[in-house]
């Protein structure tokens, strides 16, 4: 079962999935299992750059920075790239934090006693002026907002 991570055992997956109408005389060539992500504690380490603290020659990027999800792990690539360019013309990159990948360059910089791999999500978001009930208004603000933070970024950073 491609995509199904589970900790059942094989023959209770056996049973489980030939409960599905369809499946109940299917072969499986494979079931699935549990995969256990590897990653630092980047709150610890790494700056909002994706750089290590320690030694500013080394970057991480991807599931191992604490990204998680595809996108995620190839912006954080797109990340550090930009970061190692400024940084050989002596600059330093920002990332700005009302934007979702600055949000997760902030979430894995910073330290937390409970650091897990974090996915692009609203909840990482620096929250908005105001309080706003309203979910579909609430995200549509932090939107608009973010596009212009990047458009600003955008025109500052990338000539």
């Amino acid at each position: 079962m491609v995509g199904f991570q589970t900790s059942l055992a094989f023959g209770e997956q056996k049973r489980v999935f030939s409960l599905i109408p369809g499946l109940e005389n299917a072969k499986f060539e494979r079931y699935g299992v549990m995969h256990k992500n590897t990653y630092i504690n980047g709150g610890k380490l790494l700056d909002n750059n994706f750089c290590l603290e320690k030694d500013k020659d080394i970057y991480f990027a991807g599931q191992i920075s604490g990204v998680e999800g595809y996108v995620e792990s190839a912006a954080s690539g797109l990340m550090v790239a930009y970061s190692i360019i400024k940084r050989l013309k002596n600059e330093k990159i920002e990332f700005p934090e009302d934007t979702m990948l600055g949000s997760l360059a902030k979430y894995v910089s910073t330290e937390n006693k409970n650091y897990q791999p974090m996915n692009a999500n609203f909840g990482i978001l620096k929250p908005l002026d105001k309080k706003i009930k309203d979910k579909k208004e609430k995200y549509t603000l932090l939107s608009n907002r973010a596009q212009k933070s990047i458009q600003e970024f955008k025109e500052k950073n990338l000539k």
